[in-house]
């Protein structure tokens, strides 16, 4: 991070992909702390920034000021947040998905696994939504935790988690979930909690549904050229934005100067698609 903010990946490539002129209307849907709306906004481009997380709105709208209209809000709502800013018909839309290292770092909603005091609540609206980690962990039975985190998780590791958590809950901090997850098969480059936290807070958030609703939203308010662009960080997006994409458009990965720099993009892969009518 710089300056207190979360440092946006393939900032370069976006920019290059989007070919922002003073004529540009780009709607940001995972607007963040603001940092490929900043690069917009200095070429000339008018930025529609939504984010779901007040706290880190927050940040955005201090590092911005007043150089776009930014958004409370969950991007599956792009249609009608589009029309309520007069973005009806756009030349660019970024999803870069995923969540910010102030989550990780220096949150205390349970998002990482190094904070073993912290409660499991990984909610990125806590005032919109009323289910947190712990109440998912505690009130689904086995075969629901099961398929929780099969969907990160290889099937024998994620029916492995979902026994021990159904033997020693109720569970309420990182800490105590931590314990379900230790001994478990994993990359060596991985702390085993990765890729079940991981696959927690995307059902907490309903990241992958999500998804799925915003694409085909988001493609109609392109103008005829107009580009969509989603940064990807796991296979479970991956997934979902190719069988979008139907084998158009391209992918671009990270330099790998960025990689050096900024370890959380190298798993980062943005993918693009042009409108063509």
């Amino acid at each position: 991070m710089k300056n207190n903010y979360h440092e946006s990946v393939m900032v370069k490539e976006v920019i290059k992909s989007l070919h922002i002129n003073k004529s540009s209307q780009i709607i940001d849907a995972t607007l963040g702390t603001g940092g490929h709306s900043q690069a917009i906004i200095n070429l000339g481009g008018k930025v529609l920034g939504i984010e779901r997380d007040p706290k880190i709105l927050a940040i955005a709208k201090d590092r911005l000021k007043e150089t776009g209209k930014f958004v409370l809000e969950n991007f599956t709502n792009i249609d009608k947040i589009a029309k309520e800013n007069n973005f009806s018909k756009v030349t660019g839309i970024l999803l870069d998905l995923g969540v910010s290292n102030i989550h990780l770092k220096e949150d205390n909603r349970g998002f990482s696994f190094s904070d073993s005091s912290q409660a499991l609540d990984m909610r990125l609206n806590p005032n919109s939504q009323g289910v947190k980690a712990s109440d998912l962990l505690n009130v689904l039975d086995k075969t629901q935790l099961t398929n929780l985190f099969a969907k990160i998780v290889n099937f024998a590791n994620a029916k492995k988690i979902a026994e021990r958590i159904v033997n020693v809950r109720p569970i309420t901090t990182v800490g105590e979930l931590n314990l379900c997850l230790e001994d478990l098969p994993h990359k060596r480059s991985l702390n085993p909690a990765t890729l079940p936290m991981l696959a927690l807070r995307i059902a907490v958030n309903s990241e992958l549904e999500n998804l799925e609703e915003v694409l085909p939203k988001a493609f109609n308010l392109l103008e005829n050229g107009g580009r969509l662009l989603v940064i990807t960080f796991h296979s479970g997006e991956e997934r979902i934005v190719k069988d979008f994409f139907k084998g158009k458009g391209e992918v671009v990965l990270p330099s790998q100067e960025e990689i050096f720099n900024n370890q959380k993009s190298r798993s980062a892969k943005l993918y693009i698609l042009e409108k063509k009518l």
